[in-house]
Formats: structure tokens, C-alpha cells, sequence
């Protein structure tokens, strides 16, 4: 659990921050993407749950979606912060109920 909890303190803010300045460009479609993104990180209950939306800020590059300075100022502080967590998880064994 200390990582989903780390990962909601490290990432949760700073996507939030994203959406609110995504919702103030009229980027309705980068936004409800983002939107999407934070529920999954805000609804994992443990590591392995984690990585849907540490997958999909991975790849939030490759959609095509062009940004601000100021979005692309949090989204690179966001991938930043998303690789040290990987980092973090990488060699974590899943448990099985």
C-alpha cells in the first residue's frame, strides 16, 4: 500500500494541476483523458493496479496531443515523477489471495 499512497501524493497533485489548467485551454479532450488517468491512480488499492495509469502517462506523448508551456511543464514533472516510481515497483512480487 505504501507505494499506491506514494504514488497518489507524488502524482495525484500535480494531475490535478493538469486538468484544471487543461479545463482553463478548452482542451476538453486532453482533460477527460487526464481525468480518466486520475481516477485509476486514485482507485488502485495496490502496486498492480497501479499500472494502467502509469502505462497510459507513459504514452500520453504518443497520442498526438499537443500542450502549452504550462501543461507540458506539469506532464514532464509527471513523468518524471511516474519513472522514479517505476523504479520503485520495478522487482515487487505480486501476491496472490
Amino acid at each position: 500500500m505504501h507505494y499506491v499512497t506514494s504514488a497518489r501524493n507524488e502524482i495525484g497533485p500535480l494531475l490535478d494541476e493538469l486538468i484544471v489548467q487543461l479545463e482553463e485551454e478548452g482542451s476538453a479532450t486532453q482533460k477527460a483523458h487526464f481525468n480518466r488517468i486520475r481516477g485509476r491512480l486514485y482507485g488502485a488499492h495496490n502496486p498492480w493496479e497501479l499500472t494502467t495509469p502509469i502505462i497510459e502517462l507513459s504514452t500520453c506523448i504518443a497520442m498526438g496531443f499537443r500542450f502549452s508551456l504550462t501543461a507540458d511543464a506539469l506532464i514532464n514533472r509527471i513523468l518524471q515523477k511516474t519513472a522514479v516510481l517505476v523504479r520503485e515497483l520495478e522487482g515487487i512480487e505480486p501476491s496472490i489471495h
